[in-house]
C-alpha cells in the first residue's frame, strides 16, 4: 500500500495506482469565503471516499488553509476524480474545479 499525493499541479493527469493504495488530494481553501471543495464525481468501483478535513495555514479567524481529501483505491479500472469549489447555497457553476484520472491495475 502506498500513498499517492496530488495537488493542483496534478489536474488533468492520469495517475497510476494499485488496489489498496490511498489517493490524497490537497487543495487550497478559505472556508469563511463560503467556497468549499466537494467531490463531484468518481467511480465507486475504483475509488472509495475515506474522509476529508480542513487544515488551517495559521491561527486566527478567516485564515485560509488546505482541504485534504482521502480516497482508497478499491478495485481495478479507471475513474475520473472530479472535485469542485463552490458555495453550496448558490446554484451557479463551480468557481474552480480539479480533475485527474486514477488508473488502477488489478
Amino acid at each position: 500500500m502506498s500513498d499517492i499525493h496530488l495537488d493542483k499541479a496534478a489536474a488533468g493527469l492520469a495517475i497510476q495506482a494499485s488496489p489498496d493504495d490511498r489517493v490524497i488530494v490537497r487543495l487550497d481553501e478559505t472556508p469563511t469565503s463560503g467556497y468549499r471543495w466537494e467531490v463531484e464525481a468518481l467511480d465507486p468501483a475504483v475509488l472509495a471516499p475515506a474522509g476529508d478535513e480542513f487544515i488551517p495555514a495559521a491561527a486566527g479567524l478567516g485564515t485560509g488553509g488546505t482541504r485534504e481529501f482521502r480516497f482508497g483505491v478499491v478495485g481495478p479500472g479507471s475513474s475520473a476524480l472530479r472535485l469542485i469549489r463552490r458555495r453550496a447555497w448558490e446554484p451557479a457553476e463551480a468557481a474552480e474545479s480539479f480533475e485527474a484520472t486514477i488508473d488502477s491495475t488489478g
